[in-house]
């Protein structure tokens, strides 16, 4: 007769309370955490380092830029024209350090809403369309603990942001109190629009609702801050708006107080809702449905078709930025163009420090695609981090393993973002024609497609070197585009009053965009710049069929 086999053991061992304790809610909401972080690391590092290099820089050289008595009247008889507080917010005595740069960060912090909205709906509802957001709250995590956990690691990178800002700033010289002032109203800004994108998450069911209710958040409170520059509009009408308490820092309002509060009011009521709808199920929301788009979703039929589908969400986010933009400054040609005429030594300091002629819509257009240049190069090293996050999570190991090659991939994907980019400069040409003629100022179409095709060789670069770093190094791929592009924007910004080379200068792809329409394009310069980036995604290509695929 078999001898019955021996019950099973009651006792643990001893790897079991171990085992009990990695699973433990606590232990795996800090894994999340942790995860959160290594997500935003290489972008963040790029985010921050640019944005509080290029503003301590504008500190530097405050004293280089405006050494003269005449010109720091010109600028502070800026102070109060509606055209350029809806352009930069409101200007509080910008013949000073302080002011000067407080009233940079009109434009900045445009910049970090849009960084931090987009980091947000990545994190969140872009995680549950990869289905990584499904394997974290598979085990003890709940969704609130997940949005927690999220929220915790982006409002980490935004304090350390705050802490560079004060103590950089500090350090080169200016004002502490305004600097940490500044630094906290940064954190502050981002973590606001962090929460919205939070929230967006929630309530959409899509990655492309999410971004697109936020993106519409944005543009509302931007307009408000417009609104709030107009002559007759009540003081108070600042206070609507996140972007009008970043123009309340400076010593002489007495109002940080006030802006922290309400920065803290707003952040905690915008939290509270995202986590109000964090309780339903993977993939659902109020607005749009997944299962709805993935049943009215053409078949892909190729690879060409994937890369243009994983292509148009984000340059439609980029292309509603860039028209919002150009719009609002095209719709105030006219006023800026009536302001310079009775500003003829600030039109004679803008020209020297910046290159820009303001005094023509053709100079003002040329001005806002300075920007846009930015935007769009920024834009296009995150299509190349896009890429790479695509290798990293194994997505395109599906793809390789059918027939369709490395090289083939790669180009497609290039391709794609490239044709992307100029339909966006061309779009934003376009509306730039139309607001200038809403204004009574009006520009030749023409001459404002042409503006939009001017920056194009610089994003096309950023966008070659981009995919260089995928082929060649290819876990630097994000934080080495994002930095050399804000590298190269410092440069041009900062470069000239620190006694570098010419040589050196002209390393910075931005300082040879010249302000068309107001002046002729540098041809030669849009040339070397695009076969740089040609010659850049060639070896990219290459290398990227040569080595193997690697994880994060």
């Amino acid at each position: 007769m078999p001898t019955a086999m021996p019950p099973p053991p009651t006792t643990q061992s001893p790897s079991a309370p171990a085992a009990i304790e990695a699973r433990s809610p606590t232990r795996v909401w800090w894994r999340a955490y942790r995860h959160h972080l290594r997500v935003l690391r290489n972008s963040s590092i790029a985010w921050v380092t640019g944005l509080t290099g290029i503003s301590a820089g504008v500190v530097v050289t405050f004293e280089d830029r405006i050494g003269t008595e005449a010109e720091r009247q010109a600028l502070a008889a800026m102070e109060g024209i509606p055209a350029f507080e809806a352009l930069t917010g409101r200007f509080v005595q910008v013949g000073t350090a302080e002011g000067f740069v407080l009233s940079r960060w009109g434009m900045f912090g445009i910049l970090v809403a849009v960084w931090a909205m987009l980091a947000a709906v990545k994190l969140l509802r872009g995680a549950e369309e990869t289905g990584h957001a499904e394997q974290l709250r598979a085990g003890a995590l709940t969704p609130r603990g997940l949005l927690a956990a999220a929220l915790a690691a982006l409002f980490t990178v935004y304090a350390i942001l705050a802490v560079a800002i004060g103590s950089t700033h500090t350090a080169v010289g200016m004002d502490p109190a305004t600097a940490w002032a500044l630094g906290g109203a940064a954190a502050l800004l981002a973590a606001t629009f962090a929460a919205a994108g939070a929230l967006t998450s929630q309530l959409a069911a899509t990655r492309r609702h999410a971004v697109g209710l936020v993106g519409m958040f944005l543009g509302v409170t931007l307009l408000v801050r417009m609104l709030a520059a107009a002559t007759a509009t009540p003081e108070w009408v600042w206070w609507a708006t996140p972007f009008g308490w970043m123009g309340f820092l400076h010593e002489v309002d007495a109002a940080r107080p006030a802006v922290f509060a309400a920065f803290a009011v707003l952040v905690t009521v915008i939290v509270a809702g995202a986590f109000l709808f964090a309780r339903r199920d993977l993939r659902a929301g109020l607005v749009g449905s997944a299962e709805t788009s993935d049943a009215r979703a053409r078949p892909l039929r190729s690879q060409a078709g994937l890369a243009i589908r994983l292509t148009t969400g984000p340059a439609m986010t980029w292309g509603v930025i860039t028209a919002v933009f150009v719009a609002a400054l095209g719709l105030l040609a006219r006023d800026f163009v009536e302001a310079m005429e009775v500003m003829a030594t600030m039109v004679e300091v803008v020209r020297e420090l910046f290159g820009l002629v303001l005094d023509t819509p053709e100079g003002l257009l040329a001005a806002s695609f300075f920007f846009v240049a930015v935007l769009l190069a920024v834009a296009r090293a995150g299509q190349a981090a896009a890429m790479r996050e695509e290798e990293a999570t194994w997505r395109i190991e599906h793809l390789l393993a059918r027939p369709v090659s490395r090289t083939r991939w790669l180009a497609t994907r290039a391709l794609t973002s490239a044709a992307a980019l100029l339909a966006i400069a061309v779009a934003g040409g376009l509306v730039g024609w139309a607001a200038t003629a809403i204004s009574g100022a009006p520009i030749a179409v023409g001459d404002a497609v042409l503006a939009g095709l001017n920056v194009v060789p610089v994003a096309w670069l950023a966008l070659g070197v981009g995919v260089a770093m995928l082929g060649l190094a290819p876990r630097l791929t994000a934080p080495l585009t994002y930095g050399l592009v804000l590298a190269a924007f410092l440069l041009d910004f900062v470069g000239p009053f620190l006694d570098l080379p010419q040589w050196v200068l002209d390393l910075s792809p931005f300082r040879h965009l010249t302000a068309v329409p107001a002046v002729e394009m540098n041809v030669g310069a849009a040339l070397v710049m695009g076969t740089i980036g040609l010659a850049a995604s060639i070896v990219g290509l290459l290398a990227f069929r040569r080595r193997d695929l690697k994880e994060a």
